[in-house]
């Protein structure tokens, strides 16, 4: 009995992850990841890189934000309704990294997508101050 129960909750779950793919393909079909999150993108360009940065597709559900020649990159992944950002910010050869993913993402308005950029900013700004800090502890 307890083996039937397991079985059924497993194809449950495996049900639910092929839906939300399917789902994915769906949303992804007649937009590119980076028009679909344009307003996320174009805030955390203006933010990061003063509107320079360029956008690099690693796939239909992946892409990075970047400008040549500059210390920091930003990384979007969509999957199962979830939107992952990564911000990588590089100072004298140390990296520090924030991730944070968004979830239910999949019929954003403009107003929440604001607001993801926004959210990002705010929590990358203090951990780019106490990473410099801290590299310059350790250079001195």
């Amino acid at each position: 009995m307890i083996w039937f129960i397991l079985i059924v909750i497993v194809l449950i779950i495996v049900f639910k992850f092929i839906n939300d793919l399917n789902k994915d393909k769906y949303d992804l079909q007649g937009t590119a990841l980076d028009e679909k999150f344009k307003v996320v993108v174009n805030i955390l360009n203006q933010g990061a890189f003063n509107g320079n940065g360029n956008i690099t597709k690693l796939g239909n559900r992946s892409f990075n934000l970047y400008e040549q020649g500059s210390n920091q990159i930003i990384n979007f992944h969509y999957g199962t309704g979830t939107l992952t950002i990564t911000w990588r910010y590089k100072y004298f050869q140390k990296e520090v990294v924030h991730s944070k993913d968004f979830y239910e993402t999949r019929n954003l308005s403009i107003f929440e997508q604001q607001k993801i950029a926004e959210q990002m900013i705010n929590e990358m700004v203090p951990i780019v101050q106490n990473h410099k800090t801290n590299v310059m502890k350790d250079i001195m």
